[in-house]
């Protein structure tokens, strides 16, 4: 079956989905708001078609910067109607998965979904158990039945506080395999600690700063690491600098930025513990790379993603924005070794019982193709 996807970039997020897909059997593409680069053996690249004439003066005259400073996609990029029509006919697509779903390009890749007849996947952050309204359940309901279409999130939420609302809401979770075997823990005799966070307010980077400077004072065992992508002249990235050269331990904080990917796996696996202190992130993929290499999680209730963690399992769940339990989440976890080394442990098992490529894939599929 040939699986596409629309999608605003080539998110990282979006690579073990798709080998999971070939694994069973499955062809699939990717049609993209913005070109990219990536290029990679076991992947397929990436399709995009030039913005109509249209499209382009309403992107020139609406430039788009995202929170983190970072070059956004536009919400006003769409190609011509027959350049869309030709590449649908072309490839003859029998699943559509579409993200974003409310842009002028999202509702045209609808139009010639239903009118190809595909099977139609709507793809989002929302969280899949959660309190629904009643008009907006009933109206959602409506929509998808009426396309016999599908919803689906990397998302968790509460299934135990919330049940499913409907059969068409699917938790499809990030997959990644274990990246580590029998890893050790402690290098240099430290607890080291990670964020991987850019240098910018939304993500929160200085909060683990400030935390760390406070558990500094009671543990000396421990050491941070700090890295993430930014303005190495902003003035967030200079004022964590600034902070840490007043420190008496600055030998004990690292602050690194724009390290290129391929030194990542190493940092993960050198380190014991990951922290992820955003204000903002719909579902981040930091939080399962850092299980894949066996630490021990903490991100904010904020993050979608905290669906991945088992509280006091393989990690904790902080609040976004609050110094102090963020502290004594940490504290918890350093002050006992072993537990540490639990918790890390337990990431991995996870890592293969719920985010594992071929059967997540399998169950996906089975769920929205009938």
């Amino acid at each position: 079956m040939k699986i596409l996807f629309v999608h605003h970039r080539y998110h990282t997020n979006l690579f073990n989905w798709f080998r999971g897909f070939r694994q069973n059997g499955h062809e699939v593409k990717l049609l993209v708001y913005k070109p990219d680069t990536v290029n990679l053996p076991d992947l397929p690249e990436s399709d995009y078609l030039p913005p109509s004439r249209w499209s382009m003066r309403k992107m020139e005259r609406n430039p788009r910067k995202r929170g983190d400073g970072v070059d956004s996609f536009s919400p006003y990029y769409y190609p011509s109607f027959k350049s869309l029509y030709r590449y649908f006919k072309e490839q003859k697509p029998k699943l559509v998965v579409i993200r974003p779903v409310f842009s002028r390009f999202g509702y045209m890749v609808l139009f010639l979904s239903v009118l190809f007849r595909c099977r139609i996947v709507f793809h989002s952050r929302i969280r899949i158990h959660r309190h629904y309204t009643k008009p907006k359940l009933l109206v959602f309901k409506f929509v998808l039945g009426i396309l016999n279409a599908y919803w689906m999130s990397p998302c968790k939420g509460n299934p135990e506080k919330y049940p499913l609302a409907s059969k068409r809401l699917v938790y499809f979770p990030f997959l990644i395999q274990p990246q580590v075997e029998n890893r050790t823990y402690f290098k240099g005799g430290k607890v080291n600690i990670l964020c991987v966070a850019k240098y910018y307010t939304s993500k929160n980077p200085g909060l683990m700063l400030e935390a760390f400077i406070k558990l500094r004072q009671e543990f000396e065992d421990i050491r941070l690491t700090i890295c993430g992508t930014g303005d190495e002249n902003g003035e967030y990235y200079e004022n964590m600098v600034k902070r840490k050269e007043e420190l008496p331990f600055a030998e004990d904080i690292r602050l690194l930025i724009n390290q290129p990917l391929t030194r990542m796996s190493g940092l993960y696996a050198s380190h014991d513990i990951f922290v992820l202190p955003t204000r903002h992130d719909p579902a981040s993929f930091t939080v399962l790379e850092a299980m894949a290499h066996g630490l021990a999680v903490l991100t904010t209730d904020v993050d979608g993603s905290s669906g991945y963690i088992e509280e006091g399992k393989n990690g904790y769940i902080t609040r976004s924005g609050d110094l102090m339990h963020l502290i004594e989440r940490v504290k918890a976890i350093i002050q006992d070794r072993q537990r540490l080394e639990s918790f890390g442990e337990y990431s991995l098992e996870l890592l293969k019982k719920e985010h594992d490529l071929w059967s997540r894939v399998e169950c996906f599929l089975k769920t929205v193709v009938r």
